[in-house]
């Protein structure tokens, strides 16, 4: 109660200084227009039936950001899990992943893509050098993405090709041993702009630390990061009716991972064996578009990514000296290792009129998709290759009623097999024929503000459990549903200086993915696994503000506000082979109540300017059953900078109130000898940060 009531103040600071910021009143500031490339029909945001935040290119390069993991903050009900070296797992609306251990299936709830390329899953790639625009869809997006976008999707797209000669040079660095170098270029090949081939490169490296030091190894870095990413972007138009994008990526990131300790201070460490979180990624997309009539297109999208992860942590958090020091002699150490290649291939035909057909008030789209995921796994020992082919028809219609009203109507059918078999000789697999759609009518009560309503309905893929001791009619499960039923309210105002959104949803979650035991032979052993147990509801809002006050000022505000719980979810304890677990009634995992973010930037005429952003979640559980939850932050990021010509100067500062907050938890018995008193564990997040940013545009 006491953050809440803390941020409801900080906001209302924030709304009472707006009417002192007022611009002339012939002053125009107009915000920018943004289209939500994860549509079908290409909306315009203002005119999408559904919940959406898009932040701009302008939105990392003022705020000083180098990874989506420094944007999480500023998107209402979007949360994510620690455990990698950067995020990875994440959850809209309190619905997603927490992890991807060994001997654990890759399942999605959230998508992810870059440039149109699928990184569901192992986003943890997503630097922001050289990006124009990052989209937050909000809800089930099944008709345009299918299976692994039950709770919502992520899309960031980098700069495009242009036909003019232009790029941009950038260095930071910081304490910590924090680095970011980037260069970016692009333009047609060929003079005068004439050359139907346009390009753009861009190549960044940087890292840090990790913010640990062993004192076991005297290192202070053994949870470092080294990133570096190539992108090259080629836009081929030799007419006006045929366009051609090529989009080729590779990201190197190669991490240590040592981030616990036995004494919960997780920025000191003494492992004796820190672990890794690599990840090289290779994608490449293609995008061609025939311009067939003035109101219908065919176009394909195919892509492909192609990645080598490897992940382990020293599982006993210390080393055989002080475990045997602290614990006696009878205690057991070691690293615990998960190599994984994974491949993943799209294809995507489709026909489209973005543009309308001529008398008939209708925008629609409909197209064939098909999607090959093959991932091999090294686990102590057990190699294993999962893979699930899938091929699915959808379709997207908004039809114009008349001035004021309009209706969307969206469906996907998919049919989709899994397979899995490992050097065990197990094989087992799947098949399913799951849908989903959206149905949605939109009220323009003027030209500058929209209503809307719909009901969606999403789906997430089954599966298979993994560990052999489960009996084979326990390995495999279903899909998970849910229907959302959401209403939202967008404007223009001042001019379209300021836009406001705000949005309510209820999800209706049924055959939820839960995690259950069963009771093997002896008694006391027992399996955990995968199951369709439960059912759910999560319900809330997000409201979001932005006001380009005057040529000086621009203020934000953002809210995500939260409620979940288990309607009908138990299973037997794994401890108690007579005790039945009732979670009936309980709070989802990784569902904050709240989110917020507030923020402004000003810029003198003499070319200083200051941003300062305010960030914060609320307390959430991490462990339903124990429950145990991670404390509730605010985080502080102030930047100062100035603006000559086409430089850029800035001196930023994260997290400059140095508050030491948690990022993941574990609630386990983890002490030696005997491994049976159950304690918390945490992780914390970084600390204060204080650097220097040049940049040149030319």
């Amino acid at each position: 109660m006491t953050n809440i009531i803390k941020t409801t103040r900080t906001m209302l600071a924030a709304a009472i200084l707006f009417p002192f910021s007022l611009p002339a009143e012939n002053d125009v500031f107009e915000l920018q227009p943004y289209v939500v490339t994860g549509d079908l029909l290409q909306s315009p945001a203002d005119r999408l039936p559904a919940s959406v935040t898009i932040l701009g290119a302008d939105i990392p390069d003022a705020s000083g950001s180098v990874h989506f993991e420094n944007l999480i903050g500023r998107m209402p009900n979007l949360n994510w899990a620690g455990g990698t070296a950067r995020p990875r797992f994440f959850q809209i609306r309190g619905i997603g992943e927490n992890s991807q251990f060994g001997n654990e299936l890759p399942a999605s709830s959230v998508g992810f893509m870059i440039d149109g390329i699928d990184f569901t899953g192992i986003g943890s790639v997503a630097g922001l050098f050289d990006v124009s625009q990052v989209e937050l869809l909000r809800g089930p997006q099944a008709a345009a993405f299918g299976a692994n976008a039950l709770a919502g999707m992520v899309l960031i797209e980098t700069t495009a090709p242009n036909r003019t000669f232009q790029g941009k040079a950038e260095i930071s660095v910081g304490d910590h041993d924090f680095y970011s170098i980037g260069a970016a270029v692009g333009g047609p090949m060929g003079d005068n702009g004439k050359s139907p081939l346009a390009y753009r490169i861009s190549v960044h490296t940087g890292g840090d630390n990790g913010f640990r030091r062993n004192a076991f190894l005297d290192q202070d870095d053994t949870n470092a990061r080294e990133e570096k990413s190539v992108r090259l972007k080629l836009n081929y138009s030799p007419t006006d009716r045929f366009e051609l994008d090529l989009n080729l990526l590779y990201f190197d990131f190669q991490s240590g991972y040592d981030a616990w300790a036995l004494d919960n201070d997780s920025f000191n460490t003494s492992t004796d064996e820190p672990g890794v979180d690599d990840q090289q990624s290779l994608g490449a997309g293609i995008r061609a578009t025939w311009h067939l009539t003035d109101s219908l297109d065919i176009s394909y999208r195919g892509s492909l990514t192609d990645s080598d992860m490897v992940y382990s942590y020293d599982w006993d958090w210390s080393n055989p000296a002080e475990l045997e020091a602290l614990y006696g002699p009878e205690v057991y150490w070691g690293i615990d290792i998960t190599e994984r290649t994974r491949e993943v291939t799209s294809h995507d035909i489709r026909l489209s009129s973005p543009h309308g057909v001529d008398g008939l008030g209708i925008d629609w789209a409909a197209g064939i998709y098909s999607r090959s995921f093959d991932e091999d796994q090294d686990y102590w020992g057990v190699f294993s290759d999962y893979t699930t082919d899938t091929i699915s028809a959808y379709a997207q219609a908004r039809f114009e009623l008349n001035e004021s009203l309009s209706m969307t109507i969206a469906g996907r059918v998919e049919d989709f097999e899994i397979k899995y078999k490992d050097n065990y000789g197990t094989e087992l697999g799947t098949k399913e024929s799951p849908w989903g759609g959206k149905l949605a009518v939109e009220y323009r009560l003027s030209p500058d503000q929209q209503v809307y309503a719909s009901i969606d309905r999403g789906y997430k893929s089954g599966g298979v459990n993994l560990d052999n001791d489960i009996p084979a009619e326990e390995r495999v499960y279903g899909n998970e549903k849910l229907i959302n039923y959401e209403a939202g309210w967008r404007a223009f105002f001042m001019d379209k200086s300021l836009r406001l959104q705000a949005t309510v949803f209820y999800m209706d979650r049924q055959d939820i993915q839960v995690d259950s035991s069963i009771q093997l032979g002896d008694g006391n052993t027992f399996a955990l696994y995968k199951d369709n147990a439960a059912s759910g509801t999560n319900y809330g809002m997000e409201l979001e503000a932005d006001w380009r006050a005057s040529n000086n000022l621009r203020l934000f505000a953002s809210l995500g506000l939260l409620k979940t719980r288990f309607d009908k979810y138990s299973y037997i304890d794994p401890a108690d082979g007579a005790t039945l677990v009732n979670l009936d009634g309980k709070e989802q995992a990784y569902a904050p109540n709240f989110n917020y973010a507030i923020g402004a930037e000003y810029r003198w005429e003499n070319g200083f300017f200051l941003n300062a952003t305010l960030e914060g979640k609320d307390d959430y559980l991490f462990d339903v059953l124990n429950n145990q939850s991670l404390a509730a932050y605010n985080l502080l990021q102030l930047r100062v900078g100035y603006d000559w010509q086409d430089w850029r100067f800035t001196i930023w500062v994260n997290n400059a109130l140095d508050e030491r907050y948690d990022v993941r938890g574990f609630f386990f018995a983890n002490e030696p000898p005997w491994y049976d008193v159950q304690k918390k564990w945490v992780s914390e997040g970084a600390p204060r940060m204080l650097g220097v940013s040049v940049r040149r545009k030319f």
